[in-house]
């Protein structure tokens, strides 16, 4: 009796993992996003990562959609299905959480606190720096204030270039440096040159928000690379299929590092190559 009732347990475990195997091996999933280069080395690394990942021809017959940046996000909403927010920024999800959306999203930009940590390592002598916030930051101001690590911050909060300039010019030379988060409108390719020139002229280096203005004239910053952005979006995958529900929502955890090796020079910074930094941040506590 006891080896029949053992049987049967046997059988139903295997027949549950068989299910839930199945569940996951069978989940429709639609990647929204403008057609290009983007969309589709993102779709091939998924597949290539995942090869039970099935892609759906719709929204409509999805049971997942993964949406790549704030418009696609945005086109999603509709369908009624659960969303993921890839590159998203953090107030348009959270706008669309609050409108009842069944949605999680991989943030746009970094963590303030990894971009910090980059800093510190850079600078281990840096005291006071300053956080620039616009409207749509990556950053929320709660986010600056809540900071208990051992850097000084000066939070200063701008509407457009205009105030952005006037910071710049008269709070920069008070500073150490500078740490700037994923902002498209404020932070884009027009604002570079006003942003970095200052720095220059003032001797105070600026620190993120992206893998362009490092290119730029910015010495270093953490990023959310394709490969970044493909991993974070699997172990959501995973938690969606296992469970039918997101993980939290939040930046991505393992960033990827660049450093413009000119300018870390320049202002005789602690690493002066990516490759060295990103082994000092790994064995990072």
């Amino acid at each position: 009796m006891r080896v029949q009732q053992g049987c049967w347990l046997l059988f139903l475990w295997l027949l549950l993992s068989s299910e839930s195997l199945l569940a996951r091996q069978n989940l429709l999933i639609y990647v929204q996003a403008a057609e290009g280069p983007f969309k589709s080395g993102f779709v091939n690394a998924l597949q290539g990562s995942n090869a039970d990942i099935r892609l759906a021809p719709s929204g409509e017959s999805a049971e997942l959609i993964i949406a790549l940046g704030d418009d696609a996000f945005s086109r999603s909403a509709p369908y009624g299905k659960p969303v993921l927010g890839v590159f998203v920024s953090r107030g348009l999800e959270e706008k669309l959480r609050r409108k009842g959306c069944h949605c999680a999203a991989i943030w746009a930009g970094v963590a303030l606190n990894d971009q910090l940590a980059m800093l510190q390592l850079m600078m281990p002598v840096a005291a006071n720096v300053g956080v620039i916030l616009g409207r749509n930051s990556a950053w929320s101001e709660g986010t600056v204030k809540e900071y208990r690590g051992r850097l000084g911050l000066k939070l200063f909060k701008v509407d457009d270039q205009t105030q952005l300039g006037r910071v710049l010019r008269d709070e920069l030379d008070e500073l150490d440096a500078l740490v700037l988060p994923v902002d498209e409108q404020l932070f884009g390719p027009d604002s570079a040159k006003l942003v970095l020139l200052t720095s220059y002229r003032l001797r105070r280096p600026v620190f993120g928000p992206d893998q362009s203005y490092v290119h730029a004239g910015s010495a270093a910053s953490l990023f959310a690379s394709g490969g970044d952005l493909v991993s974070e979006t699997l172990i959501q995958i995973e938690a969606f299929s296992q469970r039918r529900r997101f993980r939290r929502s939040g930046f991505v955890h393992t960033p990827s590092v660049i450093v413009n090796e000119h300018v870390a020079n320049s202002f005789d910074m602690r690493f002066h190559d990516s490759e060295a930094l990103r082994s000092a941040l790994e064995v990072m506590p």
